[in-house]
């Protein structure tokens, strides 16, 4: 009996328990049910994934100015809200970086915003978009709202149906040398900087006389791929230059003697050429020299000139294309000194051999010596070569460190400095070793020449890598695209690296 009595009042103690926690699951079932509908108050607008588009012609001249993106947002709270979006690919994953944004007020419901994707863009880059990679929804505070990416467009535009760039360079400075020699050949050499003042380019035009023949056209780094046509050379450049940007170039060419050097009596030439080729922008500066071939007698110049040198130089300011900038000079010349140089030099050649022959008997073969560098100066050249990627790797750590906030800002710019600083002297001590290098023979020189394109084509890879990650960050470039670039630039980095590795190996030898 007492046991029954016990186990009766355990059955009382455990029904009030067992009704709380009941009741307890029930109100937190309750609450949950009412949060979800807070939180989707809370969300003030979305965007619903409907967008639209369409090409768009403001002048009427049949090429669409911009393409005018639609984007759908469903607004529950009336207020100020941001929608930013860019980046266009196609089927290959060929980029264009375009992008736009519009601040605009709206009220309760469904609206279309529009962005205005500039078409010069598209065209430049020769892609036909078919995809946008990536839209945004920001509220006034730029707090990110809502994200679509990967967008398909409602048709595939092709780039020639946008509008093409406007190109307007202007050269700041123009040196030009014209060489008369005694063999009867002319050689021009014009060295061209060169100002974008309008759409980014990466590609420049440039006039030549229409007999031109043997061009070479090269930059700081070296010789550059080129087209002609219509008396118009085509320079690919290495890099976009950008607006405001300044680049150098050097085109250099022959011209037949015989259709700008006229004679008579035998002894009186004349040289009649331009100063520069009919050009469509204006130049800054313009300074021109014409040298005589040895041993000619300057008579007379239109425009006239206080030189009596072999060499003359003509200087001009603010050239515009109405000027006139024919010019003719006038000089005596005898034949004889066209063939007196080789002459000496053919009878000293003559007496050495004849020397030879005399003292030594029949000549043996000769071997060139080879100049060789000491190996001191290779050793510093390559310890200094070695500090330099290690402090360039350093600044890439010290940077991916501050992006991560591992490091503060301001102990970072105390050390990228000191960094900096000892990349400086580092740099310049390996300019001066480079040259001293070079200069002991054709096997080092192209060795430095090596390193020194290898260097260009790593620094424009890493570039490349630093503006699509920044774009990437800005939603500009699709997941996809992004991974495809990033394998891409870094080939040619570990590309490079490797070259490098590989001349610095052989110089160790």
């Amino acid at each position: 009996m007492v046991f029954h009595v016990k186990n009766v009042h355990t059955r009382k103690r455990k029904l009030p328990m067992m009704m709380f926690f009941i009741l307890t699951i029930l109100t937190l079932s309750l609450f949950l049910v009412q949060l979800s509908p807070v939180s989707a108050q809370d969300q003030t607008a979305r965007l619903t994934g409907i967008i639209y588009d369409e090409g768009v012609d403001t002048n009427g001249d049949g090429a669409f100015d911009y393409l005018n993106l639609g984007v759908e947002v469903n607004v529950t709270t009336a207020a100020t809200y941001v929608v930013d979006g860019g980046g266009l690919y196609d089927p290959t994953y060929n980029f264009v970086a375009v992008g736009a944004n519009n601040s605009v007020y709206l009220d309760v419901g469904i609206h279309v915003v529009y962005l205005a994707l500039n078409g010069s863009e598209i065209y430049a880059l020769t892609v036909n978009p078919t995809t946008i990679a990536s839209i945004y929804l920001y509220d006034e505070a730029n707090n990110m709202l809502s994200e679509l990416h990967d967008l398909e467009l409602s048709t595939t535009y092709s780039y020639d149906e946008f509008q093409s760039p406007i190109i307007n360079i202007e050269f700041t400075e123009i040196e030009r040398e014209i060489i008369l020699d005694q063999a009867g050949s002319i050689y021009v050499t014009n060295a061209y900087r060169i100002t974008n003042i309008g759409f980014w380019i990466n590609t420049i035009e440039i006039g030549f006389p229409e007999d031109a023949y043997d061009f070479e056209v090269r930059d700081e780094m070296g010789t550059l791929e080129v087209s002609t046509e219509n008396e118009i050379i085509t320079v690919n450049l290495r890099s976009i230059i950008d607006t405001n940007e300044t680049e150098t170039l050097y085109l250099n060419y022959h011209i037949p003697w015989e259709n700008y050097v006229s004679q008579q009596n035998g002894v009186d030439y004349s040289l009649q050429f331009t100063f520069y080729e009919q050009f469509n922008s204006r130049i800054g500066k313009l300074s021109v020299s014409i040298t005589l071939p040895k041993g000619a007698e300057f008579q007379s110049s239109t425009p006239q000139t206080s030189s009596l040198q072999e060499t003359m130089t003509f200087a001009f300011s603010d050239v515009t294309p109405s000027q006139d900038l024919n010019f003719n000079i006038n000089y005596k010349y005898l034949v004889f000194w066209g063939s007196f140089y080789p002459t000496i030099w053919v009878g000293i050649l003559a007496i050495a051999a004849s020397a030879i022959v005399l003292f030594l008997g029949t000549p043996k073969t000769i071997t060139a010596s080879t100049i060789q560098v000491p190996s001191k100066d290779l050793k510093i050249f390559i310890d200094a070569y070695e500090e330099k990627t290690r402090i360039r790797s350093e600044l890439e750590s010290l940077e991916e460190r501050l992006q991560k906030g591992k490091i503060p800002r301001r102990r970072y710019k105390v050390r990228k400095k000191m960094l900096d600083g000892r990349l400086s002297t580092v740099s310049r001590n390996l300019s001066s070793l480079r040259e001293k290098i070079r200069a002991a023979g054709s096997k080092y020189a192209n060795m430095m020449r090596q390193i020194e394109v290898t260097e260009a084509n790593l620094e424009g890879a890493e570039r490349d890598l630093q503006r699509v990650e920044s774009r990437y960050r800005r939603g500009e470039v699709s997941k996809g695209a992004y991974r495809k670039l990033l394998e891409e630039y870094n080939r040619r980095i570990e590309a490079a690296e490797a070259t490098i590795d590989g001349v610095l190996l052989r110089l160790r030898e």
